[in-house]
């Protein structure tokens, strides 16, 4: 087996971290949005349901289109807070980190995967 030469990089190594770094990145990125959302949860009013003498069939029903209601409003205000702040529509240098780290993830696994090919014995 020859020497190690000077550009024999563990491109295995070096795509896990690129990874991490997307994966960070994109969690970054996420937490407006997740913050936004969040507020929206707890500002939204779970109506609580009211004793009545109603059968437990229409109580169920009663509930569920509670629940239906709380659902839309919640998923409504989440996508108007994606709206405001967009994953690729923040500062500049963020997102180009972002693609950056996830094209360098990819390249960098293609490569390992190359690598590997090429040094496996196959006698």
């Amino acid at each position: 087996m020859p020497p190690p030469g000077r550009f024999d990089f563990y491109w295995k190594r070096i795509s896990r971290w690129c990874l991490l770094g997307t994966v960070v990145m994109f969690l970054w990125l996420m937490a407006p949005v997740v913050s936004c959302s969040w507020t929206a949860f707890r500002e939204t009013p779970i109506s609580e349901m009211q004793p009545t003498d109603a059968t437990p069939a229409d109580a169920d029903t009663q509930r569920v289109a509670e629940a239906q209601g709380f659902w839309a409003k919640f998923t409504r205000s989440t996508k108007q807070c994606y709206a405001k702040t967009p994953l690729l529509g923040q500062e500049g240098w963020k997102t180009q980190l972002l693609l950056w780290l996830a094209g360098a993830t990819l390249v960098t696994s293609l490569l390992a995967r190359y690598d590997e090919r090429r040094r496996k014995n196959f006698t």
